[in-house]
């Protein structure tokens, strides 16, 4: 059981996220992407995806983002507004701590090649690393990027109605259906031994997550800003950008695409072929 203790001043200073966090949805959909639960709607994101992924260039993040247990906290930096900045936030982690972090995975995937490499800061490591991350937001994330946002939003717009009408406390009740509210103590069902994290007056963010699955999980550190990241309900058959035909593009149509047009142009086409307004597009 994850307890976490909340004063008054926590209760004023609860946040919640308004928009999908970009870093927290690539590390829990690599989650989903490698442990099939049927139950969570992802069978038809899952089957386009492992047909579009590059296993080479993305091998090293199964490593780091097993799809249960440990993940490090450094691949999902806070605050960020956008992939670009989220990617250079994560590469931008002090040595020590991301060897710190590398260090409480299963022993068996902290001794992998890869991940001693990463753990010792060597350059060749850091570019797999963020070329891996591109390309598995590129190929993951990006296409589906229009609905993830507009779900997330529409959940986000139902909670803060739910705290402007009832107060934050009820806010807090309502996220999931096992977490308890007692005593100023949220109790979430958590795996592991029981854990109590005192907020001290920080508050706490609230993420609601498209591929957020089961329950709310948050980061391991305590001594980060702290977070609460809960899984709301999809829709059960939700819906994929398709060409005319049906089918996505291939990587390599994508990539003839992007040597005529460039990157710029061909991601403005992409974020039309998912549907949108030209205020949207501009602010995207």
């Amino acid at each position: 059981m994850l307890r976490i203790h909340f004063t008054d001043a926590d209760y004023a200073a609860v946040g919640l996220c308004d928009h999908p966090d970009v870093m927290w949805e690539s590390l829990l959909s690599l989650h989903a992407l490698q442990q099939p639960d049927a139950s969570a709607g992802f069978g038809r994101w899952r089957t386009e995806v492992a047909r579009e992924l590059d296993p080479v260039a993305v091998g090293g993040l199964f490593s780091l983002a097993p799809p249960v247990g440990y993940s490090p906290d450094f691949l999902t930096p806070a605050g960020t507004k956008g992939f670009e900045q989220g990617l250079e936030r994560v590469l931008a982690t002090p040595a020590r701590r991301m060897a710190r972090e590398l260090g409480r995975l299963h022993p068996a995937r902290a001794s992998a090649p890869y991940v001693r490499s990463l753990a010792a800061a060597e350059s060749k490591a850091l570019r797999l690393l963020r070329d891996a991350l591109h390309h598995y937001y590129t190929t993951a994330l990006a296409p589906y990027w229009s609905h993830i946002r507009q779900s997330v939003g529409a959940e986000s717009a139902m909670r803060l109605r739910v705290r402007e009408e009832l107060g934050v406390r009820e806010l807090l009740r309502g996220i999931h259906p096992a977490v308890r509210l007692q005593e100023d103590v949220l109790q979430v069902p958590y795996p592991g031994p029981d854990r109590d994290v005192h907020l001290r007056g920080r508050g706490l963010l609230l993420i609601p997550s498209f591929f957020c699955r089961k329950r709310p999980i948050c980061l391991h550190d305590q001594k980060l800003p702290p977070v609460l990241v809960y899984p709301f309900e999809r829709e059960a058959d939700w819906r994929t950008p398709t060409r005319a035909d049906g089918s996505l593009p291939t990587r390599a149509q994508l990539a003839a695409l992007t040597a005529l047009l460039g990157h710029t142009r061909t991601r403005v086409l992409a974020e039309i072929g998912s549907g949108c307004t030209t205020g949207e597009l501009a602010r995207r």
